[in-house]
């Protein structure tokens, strides 16, 4: 660039007379024309944090809504329309006005940056999802406070949340909660979980013997068997076990869709084995994975393709803990786009109605993916279609089996 190139003696002298007062000039019109700087990175007056404390806990949630409301404005630097949000949610949560917190709380996450401050969003959001029983969209942010946040406070109280609920629901407990919730109570979480059971008049005792009508006996229908195709018959790499960590007990199954590229969806439908093997590849040496992400793929077919070994724990769900004890099942496709071929809805019943039975999962525990966090997965055609099969399941009564799988391949 010509302002690099040292100037000669020449030019030196014939310019140097008009070049001080452009530059002292320049300098001028800029600091007075935006070359400052800019008036959103700074508040003008620091949110008086203090007193809105002192207001919220004394029940004043008016007086502190109507004190911190003003540095939400959007002329506020993003941090301070963060910690604003933060309070008017906390605000809403504690007059028990719970979808207006979570719309305060969540632009307060998506404004604050990584740290302290967003971690106690996260907190708050996820106590207002637990008071509307958000249950699933709860345990994933009181996770991320858990993780992101310093206060020991805060980790104690997200611990807590974390392991009554999961209590509640009946999950497997993470000796990391229990152990950092351990000795604690917080009495105004208690009525989140259960309510007092309503008093119920008793029924005279009758003093004459009734006829007792023995109940018709309910044939109990066992899934059909099922062909698995192992990994061997679509010669999958082994897994990296560094990369992976060991399964426990399943009790909870999600269900997804891989919504391809257009590029990945012709292969998918007319080679199977070869999509397996490019959707492997694309795991281990592009995100660093010991595997695929889920145990098992269901193609356009009707085909159940053996994924990720069941020991392993999945990597489909979203987090750690949500991929604990949890199966992944995929339907090879985009079901935005287009509905699941027959072949695949019936091998998603028989495989869903197989692993109930195997591991003794209730279908209240199937879900998907979007039940679990915010995502469009597995598909607006295919989440109508799983609520029917879940509905089907709960009313069928599964003997158990524990032959579940064929592994012959068809």
């Amino acid at each position: 660039m010509k302002l690099n190139t040292p100037a000669t003696p020449t030019q030196r002298t014939s310019s140097g007379g008009l070049c001080q007062p452009l530059i002292g000039l320049l300098i001028l019109v800029l600091s007075g024309c935006g070359g400052g700087p800019d008036p959103r990175t700074e508040p003008v007056n620091p949110i008086p944090l203090l007193e809105f404390e002192s207001l919220l806990q004394r029940g004043k949630t008016y007086q502190a809504r109507a004190l911190i409301e003003p540095f939400a404005s959007p002329e506020q630097a993003n941090s301070t329309r963060g910690i604003a949000r933060l309070g008017l949610g906390r605000c809403d949560l504690a007059d028990k006005r719970y979808e207006d917190s979570l719309l305060h709380l969540d632009k307060a996450r998506r404004l604050l940056p990584p740290g302290p401050d967003q971690a106690r969003a996260r907190f708050h959001l996820g106590v207002a999802y637990l008071r509307t029983k958000s249950v699933m969209s709860a345990l994933n942010h009181l996770e991320a406070a858990f993780a992101g946040g310093s206060d020991i406070d805060l980790k104690k109280r997200s611990a807590y949340l974390i392991v009554r609920t999961q209590e509640e629901l009946g999950d497997p407990v993470s000796t990391l909660y229990r152990e950092a919730s351990a000795g604690t109570y917080y009495s105004e979480y208690s009525g989140i979980w259960s309510q007092p059971a309503p008093v119920v008049a008793q029924p005279p005792i009758e003093t004459t013997p009734r006829e007792i009508t023995p109940k018709p006996e309910v044939r109990r229908l066992a899934p059909p068997p099922l062909r698995l195709l192992k990994r061997q018959q679509w010669n999958a790499q082994p897994v990296r076990t560094s990369s992976v960590n060991p399964m426990s007990r399943p009790f909870r199954i999600t269900v997804h869709h891989t919504a391809d590229q257009e590029s990945l969806s012709s292969i998918s439908q007319s080679d199977p084995r070869e999509y397996l093997k490019i959707l492997q590849r694309h795991c281990q040496n592009n995100l660093d994975w010991g595997d695929l992400g889920y145990h098992f793929l269901i193609s356009k077919d009707g085909r159940i393709w053996e994924g990720r070994p069941m020991k392993y724990q999945g990597a489909h769900a979203g987090n750690p803990t949500l991929n604990r004890g949890n199966i992944g099942i995929a339907l090879i496709g985009n079901f935005d786009r287009t509905k699941p071929s027959t072949a695949q809805v019936r091998s998603l019943q028989n495989l869903l109605a197989s692993l109930c039975d195997l591991y003794r999962i209730q279908p209240s525990k199937i879900f998907g993916h979007g039940d679990l966090k915010t995502t469009g997965c597995p598909g607006r055609h295919l989440r109508s279609i799983l609520r029917e099969l879940v509905r089907k399941l709960e009313n069928s009564n599964l003997s158990h089996r524990k032959d579940g799988f064929d592994s012959k391949s068809r």
